[in-house]
């Protein structure tokens, strides 16, 4: 996640699931951001039109109203958390994964430096969202890639590693992951696969649901549930695929 997207389209999504799926009074929600400084390379974050479609004020006009109103103001992560989009008991972690620029270089102490301050981020972000039973992950790109393999590499801070989903989900009822598709091959077979994956290395006993959030640029929302909660999440999953909201979400997935 970038400051400068703050507002667009991919932001309704993932609060609209959020709001849909997991506010619930016994549950209490830990967003981590993934913070990655603002880059110029693109015109990412320019999807807004959404903003004036009726179609997403009817799933929830609220959202739509306070999303504006970042747009409007101030596009940073900061006014997402300050304008109630979540319960008033939602943690939040945004410490900036800025090491490839805090550590420049290719040298030894460069690389080390660089994992060892990925190492403590990711520590100080398990220790924040400890007491919260589900959380939200945002990496900027998505889960890993091949060809990133090694958190001292420059753009290692765009993705969320598989070993540190397994960190941050121990011990709660669900972990939900934002991931951006590729033009490799068809989206349908990203999501299979990623679910699986996931499945396979993280969750064991629980169940992964992915679902796809077509507008303008396609994101995946991976949900990894422990066993007890996977039956109230698929619920809570249906019923949000058949509702106001549904109209942008498609391929669902379930491993």
């Amino acid at each position: 996640m970038q400051d400068r997207y703050a507002g667009d389209v991919g932001d309704f999504g993932k609060f609209s699931l959020l709001r849909s799926v997991f506010v619930k009074p016994e549950n209490k929600i830990g967003v981590v951001w993934y913070k990655f400084p603002d880059e110029s390379h693109n015109g990412d974050g320019r999807h807004i039109d959404y903003l004036y479609n009726n179609d997403y004020k009817a799933c929830d006009n609220d959202l739509v109203h306070k999303l504006s109103h970042v747009v409007a103001v101030d596009r940073s992560i900061s006014k997402l958390e300050s304008l109630c989009l979540l319960p008033n008991n939602t943690v939040y972690y945004a410490d900036e994964l800025d090491f490839h620029i805090t550590s420049p270089g290719q040298t030894h102490a460069a690389r080390l430096a660089r994992r060892n301050g990925r190492l403590k981020w990711l520590q100080n972000a398990v220790t924040t969202v400890k007491n919260c039973n589900i959380i939200f992950l945002d990496p900027d790109n998505g889960l890993e890639i091949q060809s990133i393999p090694n958190l001292h590499q420059v753009k290692s801070g765009k993705y969320a590693y598989y070993s540190e989903v397994m960190e941050l989900f121990k011990n709660k009822d669900a972990c939900v992951i934002y991931h951006h598709m590729n033009m490799n091959s068809s989206h349908e077979s990203q999501i299979k696969h990623r679910a699986q994956d996931l499945k396979n290395a993280i969750v064991k006993n629980g169940s992964v649901f992915a679902i796809r959030f077509r507008p303008y640029s396609p994101r995946a929302f991976f949900i990894c549930t422990s066993q007890q909660s996977a039956i109230n999440i698929k619920n809570k999953l249906n019923n949000f695929m058949s509702s106001a909201c549904s109209f942008g979400w498609d391929t669902y997935y379930e491993a």
